[in-house]
C-alpha cells in the first residue's frame, strides 16, 4: 500500500517541528511556537504518530507472514517425507505378506524349491512374460514349475546363468492340465493373452458350474509340461456350451495376482 506525497510532507515537516521543539527545550534558545501556531500544527503531530504507529503495526504483520511462510514450507516438507515413509511401509507391508505367504505354500513332491524375485515384467499384445533373478547356476532348467502362495504362475522359458524367463500361464502359450476340485472334471486350461484363462476339452456333460475352484491335475499336456497335482488356478466365472459341437468350455479368473507379483519359487531338479 503506498501513502500520497502530502502524507509524507506532513510527516516530514511533523519530525521537523519535534525536533526544533526538543532541541529549543533543551538549550533555552528559541522558545517554543505560540498556543496558536502549535494548536494549528498539533493535526500534523498526531498524524506523524498516527502513521507511525500503522507502519509499526505493519511491519509486524509482513513479519508475522514471513513466520507463517516459513511454517508452511516446513509443513509442507514434513508432509513429503511422511508420504514417502507411507509408500515404503506400504511396500514392506505387501513383501512381508508375500514372504509370510511362501512359508505357507504346500509342500510339492519332487524338486527343490527355490526362491525366486520377479525383476522384469513383459506385458505386450503377444506375451506375458517375467524375468527372475536366479537361472542355470541355481539348478534352473526350461519347464520348470514356478508358482506362489496363491497358486500356479506358470514356467521356465527360458535359462540364462543368472536369470530365466517364465511364461505366466495367462500368456497365450500358458497352459496345464486341470480339473474342477468338486467333481474332478478333467480339461486344459490356457492362456488368452488376457486377465482370464480358458478351460477347454471339457466332456459336454461334464458338471462345471461357476464358482468351482479349479485346480492342476497333475497330467501331461501336449506341451510336456506336467504341473504338480494340486495347485490353484483360479476359478470358474463364466461357463459356454455350443450343442451343434457338443463342447464345454469355462472361463477362470486366475487366483494369482500376476499385475503385483513380486516373489515366487522355482520347482527345480523335478525332472
Amino acid at each position: 500500500m503506498r501513502l500520497p506525497i502530502s502524507v509524507f510532507i506532513a510527516l516530514f515537516l511533523g519530525a521537523l517541528l519535534v525536533a526544533w521543539q526538543n532541541s529549543a527545550s533543551s538549550q533555552g534558545g528559541v522558545a517554543a511556537p505560540s498556543g496558536a501556531v502549535a494548536a494549528t500544527l498539533s493535526p500534523l503531530q498526531r498524524t506523524f504518530k498516527a502513521s507511525g504507529s500503522y507502519l509499526s503495526d505493519v511491519g509486524r504483520v509482513l513479519v508475522r507472514r514471513g513466520d507463517i511462510a516459513a511454517q508452511n514450507s516446513l509443513l509442507e516438507a514434513r508432509l513429503a517425507d511422511l508420504e514417502g515413509q507411507n509408500a515404503r511401509l506400504t511396500r514392506l507391508q505387501r513383501e512381508n505378506q508375500e514372504l509370510r505367504g511362501l512359508l505357507q505354500l504346500p509342500k510339492i513332491a519332487g524338486g527343490r524349491a527355490l526362491a525366486a524375485e520377479i525383476v522384469s515384467y513383459d506385458a505386450s499384445d503377444f506375451a506375458r512374460l517375467v524375468t527372475l533373478n536366479i537361472g542355470a547356476r541355481a539348478g534352473v532348467k526350461a519347464k520348470d514349475v514356478v508358482y506362489c502362495a496363491q497358486g500356479l504362475v506358470g514356467q521356465v522359458s527360458q535359462v540364462a546363468p543368472l536369470t530365466c524367463v517364465v511364461t505366466l500361464l495367462i500368456d497365450r502359450d500358458g497352459r496345464a492340465g486341470a480339473m474342477t476340485s468338486r467333481t474332478g472334471a478333467k480339461g486344459v486350461v490356457q492362456g488368452t493373452g488376457e486377465r482370464v484363462c480358458k478351460l477347454s476339452y471339457l466332456d459336454f456333460g461334464a458338471d462345471v458350474r461357476e464358482g468351482d475352484t479349479i485346480v492342476t491335475s497333475g497330467i501331461l499336456t501336449g506341451r510336456g509340461a506336467i504341473f504338480p497335482k494340486g495347485l490353484v488356478i483360479g476359478r470358474v466365472v463364466k461357463i459356454e456350451k455350443d450343442k451343434a459341437y457338443s463342447r464345454q468350455d469355462a472361463y477362470i479368473e486366475p487366483a494369482v495376482p500376476f499385475d503385483r507379483l513380486s516373489a515366487v519359487w522355482v520347482r527345480a531338479g523335478a525332472g
